[in-house]
Parts: C-alpha cells; sequence; structure tokens
C-alpha cells in the first residue's frame, strides 16, 4: 500500500494532514476516522533520532561561548525537522478506534435546585 492511502477509499490523504493530525484525522474523501500506523512513527522516530545524534556528534566539539550548548540545541532542531519529513513520505494509515464520547455530568449538591 502506498504512503498516506486510506485503507477504506483508496485516495491519498494529505502529508501536512497526516503528519499534523497523526492520533487522529478524517480522511478528506471518505470521511472514515484514520490515524498514522505505530510502525511509521516508530520509523520516523529512529531515523530523527539517528540524526539528531549524528549532528550532535559532528558539532560536539564547537568552540566560544556557547560551545556547550549548541550541540544539543542543532540535535533538537534535527529530530525537530527530520522527524515528520520522514513520517511524510512513509505514513502508513490505518482506521483509528472510535472517539471516546465523554459522559454527561450530573449535577450533585449546590448546584442550583431549589432551597
Amino acid at each position: 500500500m502506498a504512503a498516506r492511502t486510506c485503507p477504506h477509499c483508496s485516495h491519498v490523504v494529505p502529508a501536512g494532514l497526516a503528519v499534523a493530525l497523526s492520533d487522529g484525522l478524517e480522511c478528506p474523501n471518505c470521511h472514515t476516522r484514520l490515524e498514522v500506523a505505530s510502525g511509521s512513527r516508530m520509523i520516523a522516530s529512529t531515523v530523527g533520532l539517528a540524526a539528531g545524534w549524528l549532528v550532535w556528534h559532528v558539532t560536539r566539539d564547537s568552540d566560544g561561548i556557547l560551545g556547550f550548548v549548541l550541540p544539543e540545541l542543532y540535535a533538537i532542531l534535527t529530530f525537530g525537522v527530520v522527524s515528520p519529513l520522514v513520517l511524510m513520505f512513509t505514513a502508513s494509515m490505518r482506521p483509528a478506534p472510535a472517539a471516546p464520547v465523554p459522559a454527561p455530568v450530573h449535577a450533585t449538591g449546590h448546584g442550583g435546585g431549589h432551597h
């Protein structure tokens, strides 16, 4: 199955929608509730962490007044950019579980009844 394809109607879900709403989104075509599969998330996270480590490793000997902090900053920024990019190209969509329905709240105590 191609990346970001709805399992219900076989239409492609836009990359931005899949990345921004990976825990629960509606297919723009058939309105089926979808989510990004766990395997796709793990791949994106692993590649992002590897890229962050590589950037940290390359920049860890930085000099200067901020040399001790810049490698961590660059690693975090790299993870934040690489992970969503990988997810855009590898996201596998699956039907999401039904959204939980909140139970109605019943008024008890001193909430506006007769005195």
